[in-house]
């Protein structure tokens, strides 16, 4: 026996429009079922308008057919299954293919063997009663907002009456719209402030299962804007693109409106920008008076002068392309080579690996510590229940051991932090001083710029048309590495094993220039330099982080022992 789908549908998924539609097909069907005999498998029944494909219970209903679930459908009409040509399309086709093997409506039977025109032109009918719903519709829109009644929602301030069919005025919103908008026309607040105006007063965002919004905020920016900009509350309205004139009651007046328009006209109007901003201002001071360094343009060339604001200065003006000339070649003497970025970022790595154990091995120890205090406090705890202390010495010991315990917790917390915390900013300067020398030949200005700040930051001065500045600690010590030491001279000599040590004790903040007698490594003199020159950046997070007298460990951290020299002896770079 031929299984059936019965397939039921409405086009409005609103509960008290077309109340009977569905139970009545339903019924009929059923009925006809029954009297022909009809197994029907599977009710499907679906309340959307079939005029766009995509409805989710036909496609479960048209698949489960393609897998052999049923060879039948009984429908009210065949515009029940389509209204449209993609849908219309694929039921002709798998009726033509004998995968529906019969469709059975309410007064005629259809199947592969029928001529198919009789179905085309049914399915057209249907087609192209939605095409003429759609025109008319819209034309009886277009007629009533010609009448001057609004074809649509309410907005804010107004409600529609179920009764009369018309937009009536909502007295308590009314008030609030009113007062926003003479708010607003005071040229004294902005949207935001209206918007926060409407919340205070219970005007919130509505429920939206379109945007999966649980309604209930502040509105938006731009729904304020459109709120202000609505002509229907004094009295007109715009349909279609169209401005008409409404017979609803106004809420504001004409003159008002208008106010408003010319506030959000003004308030929206980008702010012209009198000067382009030059690339290099901002960089320099003046070397005699001390006052920023700002650029105008003459004769179509850029130059650089001295603001002299409230002074006299005598500086002369320097023209872009000389101080770009100059920052260029600043930018070149302070290159790291490829080689020796690559070395220093090798022994970040291999000084991540030997941090990480012993921040393990740390972290490990302060463990072991909070374990014990724990143990101790329990102890403690049952010898006061067993009243062998006094309660005076239960609670000071207590309290020693809580805040020993409180204190190594918060030591662990910031272990691993301390270990580690400067290997970034470590990697972000070998990055950035690998780069000097492709952003000195760039024609960005804004990129050397950025580079030369970090070089010298904010003490580079212009004087006389030549820029003079301090380098910041790293960088004056890779300058002179680079003024000592070759580029390619490369000697894989180290240390020996007995270390090296300064003469005295030194902190990380001050290293003052030691002699060392160690053989030749240029390499190693960067390397050297530069982590110290960390060390000063970014300070020591961690007591392991410290320099130790004595430390036989080939490590960076302490007292280097990988050296450069000329001669057999060398000076560490002053200055760190």
């Amino acid at each position: 026996m031929t299984s059936y789908f019965l397939y039921a549908r409405k086009s409005t998924d609103v509960e008290d429009k077309q109340v009977r539609s569905i139970e009545d097909q339903l019924s009929v069907l059923r009925a006809l079922a029954k009297q022909e005999g009809f197994h029907i498998s599977e009710v499907f029944v679906e309340k959307q308008s079939a005029k766009r494909p995509g409805r989710p219970v036909f496609g479960e209903m048209v698949r489960r057919i393609g897998e052999g679930e049923a060879h039948g459908i009984l429908c009210w009409k065949l515009d029940r299954l389509a209204r449209n040509p993609v849908d219309a399309a694929q039921i002709s086709w798998m009726l033509q293919e004998g995968i529906i093997e019969h469709i059975r409506t309410n007064d005629r039977d259809y199947q592969p063997s029928d001529n198919t025109l009789l179905m085309n032109m049914e399915f057209g009918m249907a087609n192209q009663y939605i095409l003429d719903l759609s025109a008319n519709t819209k034309r009886g829109l277009h007629e009533k907002a010609k009448r001057g009644e609004y074809p649509s929602v309410a907005p804010l301030g107004y409600q529609n009456d179920p009764r009369t069919k018309q937009i009536v005025v909502d007295r308590k919103e009314a008030v609030i719209v009113r007062e926003a908008f003479e708010l607003y026309s005071k040229n004294e607040s902005r949207l935001e402030d209206i918007s926060k105006f409407l919340f205070d007063k219970g005007i919130r965002t509505k429920a939206s299962n379109r945007w999966m919004s649980e309604g209930g905020r502040l509105w938006k920016r731009d729904q304020i804007t459109a709120f202000l900009s609505n002509p229907f509350y004094c009295g007109l309205f715009r349909y279609a693109g169209e401005l008409f004139e409404g017979k609803h009651t106004p809420i504001i007046s004409k003159q008002l409106f208008d106010k408003v328009q010319v506030v959000l006209k003004e308030r929206s109007k980008p702010q012209a920008r009198t000067k382009e901003p030059k690339p290099l201002c901002g960089l320099f001071r003046c070397g005699e008076c001390g006052r920023m360094i700002t650029a105008e343009v003459q004769k179509g060339h850029t130059y650089y002068r001295c603001s002299k604001k409230g002074v006299v200065c005598s500086q002369p003006y320097i023209r872009e392309e000389m101080l770009a000339s100059q920052l260029s070649n600043i930018l070149k003497d302070f290159a790291a080579p490829s080689d020796w970025a690559l070395e220093l970022s090798r022994m970040a790595d291999e000084d991540e690996a030997n941090a990480m154990q012993s921040s393990i091995a740390a972290s490990q120890a302060v463990r072991n510590e909070i374990t014990a205090i724990t143990q101790k406090l329990q102890r403690l705890h049952r010898l006061y229940l067993d009243e062998d202390i006094e309660r005076e010495t239960y609670l000071a010991e207590k309290e020693d051991l809580l805040s020993r315990r409180k204190s190594l917790e918060g030591k662990l917390a910031g272990l691993g932090r301390g270990y580690l915390a400067w290997l970034e900013p470590l990697r972000g300067w070998i990055k950035d001083a690998s780069l000097l020398g492709e952003t000195s030949v760039s024609s960005s200005l804004p990129h050397q710029k950025s580079s030369a700040q970090k070089i010298f930051g904010s003490n580079a001065v212009l004087k006389n048309r030549r820029i003079e500045f301090t380098p910041t600690k790293p960088y004056a010590s890779l300058r002179e590495a680079r003024l000592n030491f070759s580029e390619t001279n490369f000697v894989s000599c180290m240390v020996g094993e007995e270390g090296v040590e300064p003469s005295r004790p030194c902190d990380h903040w001050s290293l003052s220039p030691t002699r060392l007698p160690f053989r030749h490594s240029p390499v190693m003199q960067l390397i050297i330099v530069s982590y110290r020159a960390k060390i000063k950046l970014y300070g020591a997070r961690d007591s392991s982080m410290q320099p130790k007298r004595g430390r036989r460990k080939n490590h960076y951290l302490g007292q280097p022992r990988r050296i450069s020299c000329r001669g057999g002896e060398a000076r560490a770079p002053g200055g760190l």
